[in-house]
C-alpha cells in the first residue's frame, strides 16, 4: 500500500477525500480484511473481494450510497491508491457481485469491524459505577415513496426500514447495524442479536457490561438470556402491558414515599422484587417502580381528574449498592 506524507501547504485547499488516505491505512494495517475475503469466498477470475468491497467503502465514507456513484471513482488515481484498490468495479458488477455474496460477505464485515476496534485499541470508557454502558434499540428510517425490498410502516408511522444497532462505552462504538423490514418488532430474532454483539462487547473491555434495552425487549426470554450472561447486568424498561394505575398508585400510597417536585405533581420511587426461574433456579430480580400523580399540569391548568403516569425498570443492580434513583438514572444517562 502506498504510504502517504502529509505536509501543510502553504495556500489554503479543501477536500473531502483527503481522508481516504487514512481509512486505508486503517484497512490494511489495523484489519485482515482483504485476507479474511479471499479465505471466506474463493475466487476463480474476476476482481478481487477486497476490491470490491473497498471501493463501496470508500464511496460510503464520501457519503454516496448508490451504486451509481462508483463510476466517478473508476478513474480516480488518488481514490486507488489511498485504499490499495487495484480495480474499481463498474456500477453493475459492484451490485451483481454484493447481491450474490451477501449471506458470505456479512460475517465478514461485521467481523472486520471487531477487529479493528479490537487491534486500535480503542477508548472504552466505563460508567461512574464501574461498568460499561452496551446500549440496543431499533431506530427507525423513512423511506417513504420508495419502492425499496423490505420497506414497510414502521412505529413511527411513516414506510421505512427498522434497523438495530449497538452501542458500546460512553464513546458509542458501534457494534451491530442490522437492517430490518419496518414492520418487524424489535423482539423477533433480538436473542440472535444478543448472541452475536455480546461476545464481540467482552472482547473490547474487561469490565462488567450493563445493558440497557427499552420496554420493547421487556420479555421473559430476555430477562431469562441476560441472567445467564457472566459480567453482565441489565436495566431494562418495564412495559406495563395490561398493568392498572391505580393498583400501582395504591402501593405507592402504602409505602408513602411521595417526593413533590412541583405544586400539583407528586412523585413516588421504590423497588419491589420478582422471582424468576432460569434453567430450575429461582433467581430475583428487581423492579423499580415510579408512580407519578398529576393534580395540575406543567402549564398550571387545574385537572377535573389526577393524571397517573407508571414507569418501572428491571434491573440485577444490587439494591443496596445501587438505589433506585441511581438506576433511574443510569438508564437515562
Amino acid at each position: 500500500m502506498k504510504r502517504f506524507i502529509l505536509e501543510q501547504s502553504d495556500t489554503e485547499f479543501y477536500t473531502s477525500h483527503s481522508g481516504l488516505s487514512l481509512i486505508g491505512l486503517c484497512l490494511n494495517r489495523y484489519t485482515t480484511l482483504c485476507k479474511t475475503l479471499d479465505k471466506a469466498i474463493p475466487l476463480r477470475h474476476g476482481m478481487a473481494h477486497s476490491d470490491l468491497i473497498k471501493s463501496y467503502l470508500g464511496q460510503l465514507c464520501l457519503g454516496k450510497s448508490d451504486f451509481e456513484a462508483v463510476e466517478a471513482a473508476r478513474d480516480d488515481r488518488y481514490f486507488k491508491d489511498a485504499l490499495a484498490i487495484k480495480h474499481v468495479p463498474s456500477s453493475a458488477r459492484l451490485r451483481q457481485r454484493l447481491d450474490a455474496d451477501a449471506s458470505a460477505l456479512l460475517p465478514v464485515m461485521y467481523n472486520t469491524n471487531i477487529e479493528f476496534l479490537a487491534t486500535a485499541q480503542v477508548p472504552v470508557s466505563p460508567l461512574s459505577t464501574g461498568h460499561v454502558a452496551l446500549d440496543i434499540d431499533v431506530f427507525p428510517m423513512d423511506n417513504s415513496r420508495s419502492k425499496k425490498e423490505g420497506v414497510s410502516r414502521t412505529y413511527k408511522g411513516h414506510d421505512g426500514y427498522a434497523p438495530i444497532a449497538a452501542y458500546l462505552g460512553q464513546e458509542g462504538w458501534c457494534l451491530a447495524c442490522e437492517l430490518r423490514e419496518g414492520k418487524q418488532h424489535c423482539q423477533k430474532e433480538f436473542l440472535y442479536t444478543l448472541e452475536r454483539v455480546l461476545p464481540n462487547a467482552k472482547r473490547l473491555t474487561d469490565a462488567r457490561l450493563l445493558v440497557r434495552l427499552d420496554s420493547g425487549h421487556d420479555a421473559q426470554e430476555t430477562r431469562d438470556a441476560l441472567l445467564q450472561e457472566a459480567d453482565v447486568d441489565f436495566i431494562l424498561k418495564w412495559n406495563p402491558r395490561r398493568h392498572d394505575p391505580a393498583a400501582w398508585l395504591a402501593t405507592a400510597e402504602a409505602l408513602n414515599q411521595w417526593v413533590t417536585p412541583r405544586e400539583g405533581k407528586r412523585v413516588a420511587t421504590f423497588s419491589d422484587i420478582d422471582r424468576q426461574i432460569v434453567n430450575g433456579n429461582t433467581l430475583c430480580v428487581r423492579r423499580v417502580m415510579q408512580v407519578t400523580e398529576r393534580t395540575i399540569d406543567q402549564h398550571g391548568q387545574c385537572l377535573l381528574l389526577p393524571v397517573i403516569s407508571v414507569e418501572g425498570w428491571w434491573t440485577t443492580l444490587d439494591e443496596t449498592v445501587y438505589d433506585d434513583a441511581t438506576i433511574i438514572a443510569l438508564y437515562r444517562d
